[in-house]
């Protein structure tokens, strides 16, 4: 859906805001949408932070400041304690090196986005004290490390995206989030997932996204997981798929392509079937499982071969 962009200049906006208040008596603006502004923040979110604007801020939920290149977030806790009512943030595509501790002071947030940002080393210890939070992206930055004592504050947390940072380990604590719908941890260098992440305090797991990781194997008990639907473990180094996978009654996609699996077990085949010409195991209709750059399809290149000559002996 295309969104025409708001061609007035902040004061304006906020001017036009107070007075429609004014003629329409309860009719505050929800939606602040100021993306794409360099020339009006440079660099800082101060032009916004403004004593004048409180009365409209007080009643903004969705505050959009993507891609103005702003570089630090100094004024944020007067933006924190005007926006009492802010439930989603985006911040993503700015130059952010920090996030102050004052981030953690927005009493309502439950979305917040620091796609494509400059965010080096661990997450930001802020982060986790936004407890409300359902949805947190912070994709395509450098963050090196998950806190293990403060991750299980997500309690609500529905939807954490990690893609495309630096991380190498990943905590137990992730499995007491035990309302996530979606896990994305796509290019990172992980090396190994604990048991339980995900697994069976996952009920309403949907999407888990591992691709481009440096994965030898899968826990045992993402086969505990019964809620996942769509699963991408592609360019990994995986050995093996994990024995019950076919349990996983709800999946309907997986991608286990570009990865080192030699051999399928007989519960798999049972339900998925083997790889065919195209690579793709499709016994089961409901269920596509991937399979290309894998050892596995030269021996079932063999296997069928072995098949059909044995075939031909029995009926000559």
């Amino acid at each position: 859906m295309f969104i025409k962009k708001d061609l007035r200049k902040i004061p304006v906006i906020f001017s036009d805001a107070a007075e429609e208040s004014k003629r329409e008596e309860g009719q505050q603006m929800k939606d602040l949408r100021l993306a794409r502004r360099p020339a009006e923040f440079k660099g800082s979110i101060a032009p916004l932070c403004q004593p004048v604007y409180v009365p409209s801020l007080q009643a903004i939920t969705s505050l959009s400041l993507y891609d103005c290149q702003i570089s630090n977030l100094d004024s944020v806790n007067f933006l924190a304690s005007s926006c009492s009512q802010l439930e989603e943030l985006n911040l993503g595509r700015n130059p952010l090196k920090h996030i102050p501790e004052d981030v953690a002071n927005f009493p309502s947030l439950k979305s917040l986005w620091l796609d494509d940002c400059l965010i080096e080393g661990p997450i930001p210890t802020c982060l986790y004290a936004l407890e409300k939070l359902e949805v947190l992206r912070i994709s395509n930055n450098f963050i090196t490390e998950i806190d293990e004592k403060q991750v299980a504050k997500w309690k609500n947390m529905q939807l954490l995206c990690l893609d495309g940072n630096l991380i190498e380990s990943i905590p137990q604590a992730l499995d007491q989030l035990t309302k996530l719908q979606k896990l994305l941890l796509r290019k990172n260098k992980i090396k190994k997932l604990p048991e339980g992440v995900p697994g069976s305090s996952h009920e309403d797991l949907t999407l888990f996204h591992i691709s481009s990781n440096e994965l030898e194997a899968l826990p045992s008990s993402i086969t505990k997981c019964t809620s996942l639907e769509i699963i991408y473990a592609n360019a990994n180094k995986i050995i093996s798929v994990p024995t019950d996978f076919a349990s996983l009654k709800a999946l309907t996609h997986c991608n286990f392509s570009s990865n080192r699996i030699e051999v399928l077990d007989d519960s798999f085949v049972e339900r998925f079937g083997s790889p065919d010409a195209n690579a793709v195991c499709s016994k089961d209709p409901n269920v596509s499982i991937r399979f290309e750059r894998n050892p596995v399809l030269s021996s079932e290149v063999r296997h069928l071969s072995q098949a059909s000559d044995g075939n031909d002996m029995d009926i000559s």
